[in-house]
């Protein structure tokens, strides 16, 4: 994945996402006071963060997008983290929901028919010339890597275990073989793992 996108070039559609290193994505009480971040890793469409692609859309989960819809458009954010804050605010929203009727409204923010994501991520891909991001979604980035829709998955470890909570990729149907494209160490002591899932051969069993 590039971090500048060629005219004309398909877009790609990726998952970020913040666990710990025993494999949890938030603690027993639903927490996540827990994890930590490297500014860099969150600078999207920046072209001197050399981890990020270019992002024209994202793809979310109700739970995720509400929690994002609370957090991103408040005074709080734009003061602590104001680059991340307009990004969240300026790119397009997708949210896979059950619920649209009751979706917060947010900058034009779009609910998404879970019931058949192939064509929801086709659809995506092909009116965006830049990447799609699935930000956190646990439970809609493992619906979409055991459909083989994630072109790259990007897991940020950090060091620190849980012991209990909610498991990474919790759900998933089937192994899913993964490509370590790339291992980037932060003084923190974080981890960003960069993988390319490969795509089921028919007839080989995954």
């Amino acid at each position: 994945m590039t971090t500048d996108a060629t005219p004309g070039s398909p877009s790609q559609a990726f998952a970020f996402i913040v666990c710990s290193v025993d494999g949890f994505i938030e603690d027993g009480q639903k927490r996540l006071d827990w994890s930590t971040a490297e500014p860099e890793v969150f600078t999207w469409n920046n072209p001197e963060a050399r981890h990020n692609p270019r992002v024209s859309a994202m793809l979310l989960g109700r739970n995720t997008y509400d929690h994002f819809a609370d957090f991103w458009p408040s005074e709080a954010a734009f003061n602590d983290f104001p680059k991340i804050a307009e990004f969240m605010r300026e790119t397009p929203k997708h949210v896979v929901t059950s619920r649209p009727e009751s979706l917060p409204v947010w900058n034009g923010a779009k609910p998404v028919d879970g019931k058949n994501l192939k064509d929801a991520v086709t659809t995506l891909k092909e009116t965006h010339d830049d990447d799609i991001a699935v930000f956190g979604s646990p439970t809609l980035a493992a619906q979409l890597l055991e459909q083989a829709l994630l072109d790259e998955l990007r897991i940020l470890i950090n060091p620190v275990a849980l012991g209990a909570g909610t498991k990474l990729f919790e759900g998933l149907g089937r192994r899913v073989p993964l490509i370590t494209t790339s291992a980037t160490t932060f003084p923190s002591g974080n981890a960003l793992l960069t993988y390319t899932p490969q795509v089921p051969q028919e007839g080989v069993p995954a």
